[in-house]
């Protein structure tokens, strides 16, 4: 391709222009934003003022002056040639050149005008974007994601924008395999840089018309999901625990398992929530990751625990968020353990020595988590209450969505489907 630059007007101050041809193909303009005065431009180049012989100093200076400008101009009319030429030069060969492209990169309108093109810089400008609407803990996982692309860039090089296609994605692929990241991982990284590089072209710069090739064909791998089922509770609460904070803990993973909330709502719970609607309580809150307005009825086991207490939920074990979750997270593993429920089980465990997650064959209480309370509730409720009210229990968006969390097959919901039909015959 060709870069050269021209003016095209009579007046005495005249705009510079840039053009960029490719025989018939490409053939894209754009004002530089750059001038010149009357005829010190010609044929793409500069022309500089001569100092004619025997010149008075004054007239020397006053040509001098003059030309300091046209030097100025002339470096950089340099400077942006040499850019243009880079991004030709190591462009995707389905990057698509016009005058568009060619006035974004000459003169950014003032909304784009300090994004940067590099994937894992204009990621950066993402988070800024996005830190007052996503959640501490999103923001958290994806300052991961991006620390993943900056490490991909140490070993590949810098990836630009308009390069993210099938190819990178394939390389990225490759790259996530040879550093033992899970394929779940890989997947919802190559997920996230297609938001990201939407994000990017919402915002004025250029992106791959390929982009939405990069996560064809790869779909999220189904893990194995662990819950305790109803008979594993009974040996919980039935354990007599000596220990005041692991008691706490046993409560909140009783109460958790009972009220299909996630980690982040039910230890925010407190008596105040409480409501009583015909002779029943319910707990009135508010899910944090959705807004979403839910009231629970509370179970006998529940009601057992507040009795217990005096009418309130157990204490937290900490006032900042992050630790209270790491810290009954890590208590609940030692509850189950001293309530026997070590049956061996697979669960996506990281493993310390290489630091990735991997599919591991242990005692079940080492794979309970934060999370076991929610998927417990789901999954023993599932087929013995109407799907639609254990969903405004959860708050899942959808039923599909429902469904794809308690790990239900077909051939699982087709059992439900003849039990219900069976029991509406008996009933007829």
């Amino acid at each position: 391709m060709v870069v050269t630059f021209y003016t095209q007007s009579k007046k005495d101050l005249k705009a510079v222009y840039v053009r960029v041809r490719d025989g018939v193909s490409v053939d894209a303009k754009a004002n530089t934003g750059l001038v010149v005065i009357g005829e010190s431009f010609n044929r793409g180049k500069v022309k500089y003022y001569k100092i004619p012989s025997k010149a008075p100093l004054e007239k020397i200076n006053q040509i001098k002056e003059k030309n300091n400008y046209l030097i100025e101009l002339q470096d950089s009319l340099n400077d942006l040639k040499s850019k243009l030429s880079n991004l030709l030069n190591n462009r995707d060969s389905n990057l698509k050149i016009d005058s568009r492209w060619l006035k974004e990169v000459v003169a950014p309108s003032p909304d784009v005008v300090e994004l940067p093109n590099e994937l894992s810089l204009y990621f950066e400008k993402f988070l800024e974007f996005k830190k007052c609407s996503l959640k501490s803990s999103t923001l958290k996982k994806m300052k991961s994601i991006k620390n993943r692309i900056i490490r991909y860039e140490t070993c590949n090089g810098l990836i630009y924008m308009h390069n993210v296609n099938g190819k990178f994605s394939k390389s990225f692929q490759l790259w996530c395999d040879e550093q033992g990241y899970d394929h779940n991982t890989k997947v919802k990284t190559l997920k996230v840089i297609k938001t990201v590089c939407n994000h990017a072209f919402e915002n004025g710069l250029s992106i791959n018309n390929q982009l939405g090739n990069i996560t064809k064909g790869l779909r999220y791998k189904k893990t194995e999901h662990v819950q305790l089922s109803f008979e594993e509770l009974e040996k919980i609460i039935k354990t007599e625990i000596s220990d005041e904070r692991l008691s706490i803990a046993k409560d909140w993973l009783i109460i958790s398992c009972y009220t299909a909330q996630r980690v982040s709502d039910f230890l925010r719970f407190t008596k105040d929530q409480i409501i009583t609607l015909e002779a029943m309580d319910f707990l009135d809150i508010s899910q944090e990751k959705t807004d979403e307005p839910v009231l629970i009825p509370l179970s006998q086991e529940v009601t057992a625990i507040l009795k217990k207490r005096g009418g309130d939920f157990p204490p937290v074990f900490s006032k900042n968020i992050e630790s209270n979750k790491a810290i009954y997270n890590k208590l609940i593993k030692d509850v189950c353990r001293l309530a026997g429920i070590n049956n061996t089980v697979l669960a996506k465990l990281k493993n310390k020595e290489t630091n990735r997650y991997e599919i591991m064959e242990v005692p079940k209480y080492k794979a309970v988590s934060t999370h076991i309370g929610r998927r417990s509730f789901a999954t023993n409720y599932y087929g013995k209450i109407n799907s639609a009210l254990l969903i405004a229990a959860t708050g899942h968006a959808s039923e599909q969505q429902f469904l794809r969390y308690v790990g239900k097959t077909g051939i699982q919901n087709a059992l439900v489907l003849a039990k219900e039909m069976r029991r509406l015959e008996s009933t007829n």
